[in-house]
């Protein structure tokens, strides 16, 4: 198999396992544009938003409830960049 043939097969697999574990189809953008996910936009804002949330965070108080929803969002944010990383490019 050429190197194209293989991550195009790579990248067939990963879109199935996205659905087969209810990731979103489409991203909306913090602009309220709707793109697909594993998109390069996608993955733009989502790399925004975690930067945004973590900035956010730093300036809550150790410990803090506030401070541990952020840390719950960041998470939720990072599962999805990695998501929308592996169909942008899953080498």
């Amino acid at each position: 198999m050429k190197t194209d043939e293989i991550r195009h097969a790579i990248r067939a697999i990963l879109a199935e396992a996205v659905k087969k574990h209810e990731m979103p189809e489409t991203h909306y953008t913090l602009a309220g544009e709707t793109v697909p996910f594993g998109s390069q936009k996608c993955v733009n804002d989502l790399d925004h938003r975690i930067e945004d949330a973590k900035v956010r965070r730093d300036t809550c108080p150790g410990r803090s409830d506030s401070r541990e929803h952020y840390n719950g969002i960041l998470r939720v944010l990072r599962r999805e960049l990695r998501g929308a990383r592996k169909l942008l490019d899953p080498s």
